[in-house]
């Protein structure tokens, strides 16, 4: 299936998801304020987990107006048909945070998901000729093996000093200059925020090819 044909057939499911949530009169719109897009190889798994998403979550609640809304794929619940759940979670966020290192790229999930935002991003810019900030990168590790396409990105934050994956991290001198990045991290996250659009069913969503809607039993996805 090509990638053209991939996201009609995930736009379409969409579509039919918006018509069945307005005729049971529910308000049919953002779900998520972020989505942390990263790689189970590695280091980052334990970092996102341990430190990253916590952090996070903490300040953001000092800079929304209500409480954070963030999609961790951790957090699905198992038995649930994943690939469906993550594309829907996607769908639904406002913005995307990419846990970068080499290990993301050579992920067709975590591609999938970065391109599926970039392509939201082209979208809004032709419907408003104004150019969207959706996507705030976290560089995790080594980027100097990131694509082109990466290298040159502006919006993105370097963390990769506090790379740390062990929750005795949080008992170093370091933390407290990780907590200190993590709410400017935050801010920045917030503005985007303030500046998202309107939600549509028609936002691109692309998957790997060959993956099947299967139950979770633990997450498969590399």
């Amino acid at each position: 299936m090509s990638r053209f044909a991939r996201c009609l057939t995930v736009t379409a499911r969409l579509h039919y998801i918006d018509r069945k949530e307005k005729q049971k009169g529910n308000r049919v719109d953002y779900e998520w304020d972020v989505f942390i897009s990263y790689c189970h190889s590695g280091h980052v798994e334990n970092w996102v987990i341990n430190h990253f998403h916590n952090e996070l979550k903490l300040s953001l609640e000092d800079e929304l107006p209500h409480d954070p809304r963030i999609f961790i794929d951790h957090e699905i619940p198992v038995g649930s048909p994943w690939p469906d759940r993550l594309a829907d979670a996607l769908s639904r966020s406002k913005c995307l945070v990419p846990i970068w290192s080499p290990p993301y790229f050579r992920s067709e999930w975590c591609l999938a998901e970065w391109t599926s935002m970039r392509a939201r991003q082209d979208a809004v810019q032709n419907s408003t000729n104004k150019t969207p900030i959706l996507i705030y990168p976290i560089i995790f590790s080594d980027g100097d093996h990131f694509p082109d396409d990466a290298k040159n990105t502006q919006h993105c934050r370097n963390l990769s000093e506090y790379g740390h994956d062990r929750e005795q991290f949080r008992d170093t001198p370091d933390y407290l200059a990780f907590q200190k990045e993590m709410r400017t991290v935050a801010k920045e996250i917030s503005n985007v925020l303030q500046h998202s659009p309107k939600w549509q069913a028609e936002w691109p969503i692309e998957r790997p090819i060959n993956i099947p809607n299967q139950p979770l039993s633990r997450l498969p996805r590399l």
